[in-house]
């Protein structure tokens, strides 16, 4: 398998280098243009977003994406993966890429946990937040998630069990949706140095627990919130989503029949669509 210097020499974009190490940043548009950043799940990276890019761009905005640490072609640094982490490298970013305007920013899954804490902080900066598959608490999914936490042993798990069979559920999702060509490049940075240790360490620093006070904590009438489902969604299934828009303010919502995690991939279309200002329903 290539190693994580082989893929940045392939890689387009560029990289920033902030406090935790070089961060893999994708910046399409110009700088005077409405800026959307995107912020990616806790196992796929900025590449998740490749089929949404395009209709963002044609509505006219300038998107920024990047790799969270541990990911993609972002640095692996030897540190506990916890919510901080993440959040500081996305403020980071945040005042990297020297928006001109109040931005949006759209999260999906951990991202959309990622993106409210965003808002949380820098609520001058961010005009209107997409929370997609918004991640309510996976520790509570089963006792996996508590397993590939524990001292010592967890990492060896996370390596041997975990990476393998996410690998095979990737490879399964990509073929359902004729994505085949996105296998590969899952499984070359997935099995690139220090991923699998970055997994288990947000495992062990629950970093994927109950984001509830994250949500609460966005402020009634300081942004425009849309939220965005998909109704076959297993790994956020509606009833998370159901808890997660009691926590919010007021805000738009649009559920996606048919639609499972990967909705970015197989129903760009319809989210892309409810980000213009008449588009959605409202909570």
């Amino acid at each position: 398998m290539p190693s994580l210097g082989d893929l940045r020499r392939e890689a387009g974009g560029r990289f920033l280098p902030l406090r935790a190490g070089l961060t893999h940043l994708v910046d399409e548009g110009q700088e005077d243009q409405a800026t959307m950043l995107l912020v990616h799940g806790a196992t796929v990276p900025h590449w998740e977003f490749d089929r949404l890019v395009p209709h963002l761009r044609a509505a006219g905005f300038r998107i920024v994406r990047f790799d969270l640490f541990g990911h993609g072609l972002s640095e692996r640094p030897a540190v506990g993966y916890d919510f901080n982490l993440f959040l500081e490298q996305a403020l980071e970013v945040l005042d990297g890429i020297r928006a001109t305007r109040p931005l949006t920013i759209l999260g999906h899954s951990f991202g959309a946990a990622i993106a409210a804490a965003i808002a949380n902080e820098r609520p001058a900066s961010v005009e209107r937040l997409v929370l997609v598959a918004p991640l309510l608490d996976f520790m509570a999914k089963s006792w996996w998630p508590k397993a590939f936490g524990l001292p010592g042993i967890g990492r060896p798990l996370m390596r041997w069990i975990g990476l393998p069979a996410l690998e095979r559920r990737r490879e399964r999702r990509y073929a359902t949706i004729g994505a085949e060509h996105l296998t590969p490049r899952f499984v070359a940075q997935a099995r690139a140095s220090g991923y699998a240790e970055a997994l288990a360490s947000m495992f062990a620093n629950r970093t994927l627990g109950d984001q509830s006070e994250r949500y609460r904590r966005l402020r009634a009438g300081e942004h425009e919130i849309v939220v965005v489902a998909g109704a076959a969604d297993r790994v956020i299934p509606l009833r998370d989503i159901a808890r997660v828009r009691v926590l919010l303010p007021q805000h738009k919502y649009l559920e996606i029949a048919g639609a499972e995690h990967n909705l970015l991939l197989t129903h760009p279309e319809f989210v892309a669509e409810v980000l213009a200002p008449t588009k959605g329903g409202t909570a």
